[in-house]
């Protein structure tokens, strides 16, 4: 991979080598009450912006009376069909990123939209954005993370045990930048 690339550019293929490690938490599990910690570390931390991603957790905030600023939902959890996700306000764009895989394009939309979050990060009534993968959306933690300010809050669902909470840091991008350049690529010409 060129170092003059972005790492957008490029659509990555999870090796099969890797799934057992991406299988572990990539930040800190919340196991009690998972939900009703993490709203508390929100209102605490107060982050810039919430990214979650997947429909379970997604639901459960929204149950909860919180809306993330972004949610990044496939329509499945557990590979299995979910309810219909409703956030009042929220702009849907939908997207296509195969399983196992983070695409350019599906890269490319979730940097715009956090950019576009953030840029509006001072109007209060901005509107929730939801991105709504035909696919699979686990890997797209890996663009929400790399292209997120510092000290944004990326949550994702721990099947069978909590949620996890990566809060965003130069060291976390770092690692993540890491683990996502040891997936397969192939170079997006569009």
């Amino acid at each position: 991979m060129k170092n003059e690339d972005p790492l957008s550019s490029y659509d990555y293929l999870l090796p099969v080598e890797m799934r057992d490690e991406l299988k572990q938490p990539l930040g800190e599990l919340i196991t009690e009450n998972p939900t009703q910690n993490l709203l508390e570390r929100i209102r605490r931390d107060n982050p810039p912006l919430t990214i979650f991603v997947g429909d379970f957790c997604t639901q459960e905030a929204i149950n909860s009376g919180y809306n993330p600023n972004i949610s990044i939902i496939d329509g499945k959890n557990l590979r299995k069909k979910f309810e219909k996700i409703l956030i009042p306000n929220a702009k849907v764009i939908k997207a296509e990123n195969p399983p196992a895989m983070v695409t350019s394009e599906s890269w490319q939309l979730i940097a715009e939209q956090i950019g576009n979050q953030i840029s509006s990060s001072k109007d209060i009534s901005k509107e929730p954005i939801v991105l709504f993968i035909d696919g699979e959306e686990d890997l797209l933690v890996f663009p929400a993370v790399i292209e997120s300010p510092e000290n944004t809050f990326v949550i994702y669902g721990q099947p069978h045990k909590g949620v996890v909470l990566i809060k965003v840091t130069a060291n976390v991008k770092f690692k993540f930048k890491k683990l996502i350049e040891r997936m397969k690529v192939n170079k997006n010409e569009d």
